[in-house]
C-alpha cells in the first residue's frame, strides 16, 4: 500500500491531489490518499481511495493513532506525508513496519513560525532554530525530502544528508483555461489563497476604496479562507466602513477547476504580500496562475517575485496603499496583451508542472522501487 498523508490541506489541494497524486495516477498507481478537513469530498476513482477525517471530530495526534490501527491491518509500503506534524506519525510507522518515508516541504518552517509567532525579536529566532532541532531529530525516520522551492534547501536538509527533489507548484498545462485575449474583462480584480494580514489583504481593501474613486465600476473578489475568524470580521467590518460592499466580494474557498474558470474572468491578479520572513522566500503558486490565465499582475516588490521571467510585472513596494492603488489603476487601463501572451506561452512550454514531473516520475519509477521498495 502506497500512503499519501495530509492533516491540514484541503482534499483537492493543487500540489497534493492534482499535482502529485494525479502524476501518480497517470503512471497506473494505485494510491490510498488520507486527508483531513472539514470537507465532504470523495476523490476515490479507479486508482485512488480517498478517505477524509472530519477535522471537528480528529484531533492531530486522535487521526494519527487511527491511521496507526489502518496501518498495523495493512502495513504501507510507502507513507508520503505532507506536514512536519506528521512526522511523528512516520517515525512509528518506520520503527514498526519498516515503512519508506517521504517528507513533503510545503513551506521554509522556521519562516513560518518567525512570520505567525506572537513573540517577538530574539524569541522569534529561538522558536525557529528550536524547531530545526526538533524537525532534525525525526529525519533519521526519512527516506527522502521533496521541497517545494529552492529556497527551502535552507532548512538544512542537504547538511542532514539529502538531496531533496525540487517540485516547484508550477501549474499544470493539461487543465489550462481556455483564454480569449480579446474578451474585455473590464475592471475585475482577483485575490485567491490564504486570507490573513501577512498576505497584506488590509491594504489591498484600502486601496481598492481609492481605486473605486478613479475607477467607478472597479471589483475586486477575493476568494480563499480566513485565517481566522478574528480577522475575517475585521476585513469584512473594514469593506462596509469603507462603503466597499458594491465594490468587494469575499467569495469563500471554491474548488482547483473553479478558480481557473475565476482566473480567466479577472483582468488583475494581485498578491499584496507585505514583507515578512515567508514572503521573502516562497514563489506564491498564484503568479503562474494568473500567467497561466492571461491576468495582468500586480504584486508586492519581493525577491520571489522576481525569482522567474514574468513580462509585464507590476511591482509595488509591500505595504504601500497609495502606490498599490497608482499600479492597479494604471494595469487597468493597460489594454495590451501581447506581455499576457508571452506569459502564458512560458507557462505553456517551461513553468508547468510537466516540465518539471520527470523528477516525480523518475522518483516513482526508479527512486521507489531501487531505494524505498527494497
Amino acid at each position: 500500500m502506497i500512503c499519501i498523508v495530509s492533516c491540514e490541506h484541503y482534499p483537492d489541494d493543487e500540489r497534493i491531489y492534482h499535482r502529485e497524486i494525479q502524476t501518480l495516477v497517470s503512471n497506473k498507481i494505485n494510491i490510498t490518499y488520507f486527508s483531513r478537513s472539514e470537507s465532504d469530498m470523495d476523490l476515490s476513482d479507479q486508482f485512488v481511495s480517498h478517505i477524509n477525517y472530519q477535522k471537528s471530530r480528529f484531533s492531530t495526534d486522535a487521526y494519527q493513532k487511527d491511521l496507526l490501527r489502518i496501518f498495523s491491518e495493512n502495513r504501507p509500503r510507502i507513507l508520503h506525508i505532507h506536514e512536519p506534524d506528521l512526522l511523528p506519525l512516520a517515525k512509528v510507522v518506520k520503527e514498526l513496519f519498516n515503512t519508506k518515508v517521504i517528507y513533503d516541504v510545503h513551506e521554509d518552517y522556521p519562516s513560518l513560525i518567525q512570520t505567525f509567532s506572537r513573540w517577538g525579536g530574539i524569541i522569534k529566532n529561538l522558536n525557529g532554530k528550536i524547531w530545526l532541532r526538533k524537525e532534525k531529530q525525526f529525519l533519521e525516520y526519512v527516506d527522502e525530502i521533496i521541497i517545494a522551492s529552492p529556497a527551502i534547501n535552507n532548512c538544512g536538509y542537504i547538511e542532514n544528508g539529502f538531496i531533496p527533489i525540487v517540485l516547484e507548484n508550477f501549474p499544470s498545462s493539461t487543465i489550462l483555461p481556455e483564454v480569449d485575449f480579446k474578451l474585455d474583462r473590464g475592471n475585475t480584480i482577483i485575490y485567491h489563497g490564504h486570507i490573513g494580514p501577512e498576505r497584506g489583504i488590509t491594504e489591498l481593501i484600502e486601496s481598492i476604496s481609492m481605486v473605486a474613486k478613479r475607477v467607478n465600476d472597479v471589483s475586486l473578489s477575493l476568494f480563499g479562507t480566513f485565517r481566522t475568524e478574528q480577522y475575517k470580521k475585521n476585513i469584512l467590518s473594514l469593506i462596509h466602513q469603507l462603503g466597499l460592499n458594491d465594490h468587494v466580494e469575499w467569495r469563500g474557498h471554491i474548488s482547483h477547476r473553479e478558480i481557473w474558470d475565476q482566473l480567466a474572468k479577472n483582468a488583475i491578479g494581485v498578491i499584496p504580500f507585505l514583507d515578512n520572513p515567508l514572503t521573502r522566500l516562497g514563489t506564491p503558486t498564484k503568479l503562474f496562475e494568473f500567467m497561466a490565465a492571461g491576468c495582468r499582475i500586480v504584486a508586492s516588490d519581493l525577491k520571489p517575485m522576481k525569482r522567474y521571467d514574468v513580462d509585464g510585472l507590476s511591482l509595488v513596494k509591500p505595504g504601500n496603499v497609495i502606490a498599490l492603488a497608482d499600479h492597479l489603476v494604471k494595469e487597468l487601463n493597460n489594454k495590451s496583451v501581447k506581455e499576457l501572451q508571452i506569459n502564458q506561452r512560458k507557462i505553456i512550454n517551461e513553468y508547468n508542472w510537466e516540465s518539471i514531473s520527470i523528477r516525480s516520475v523518475s522518483y516513482t519509477h526508479l527512486t521507489l522501487p531501487t531505494i524505498l521498495l527494497v
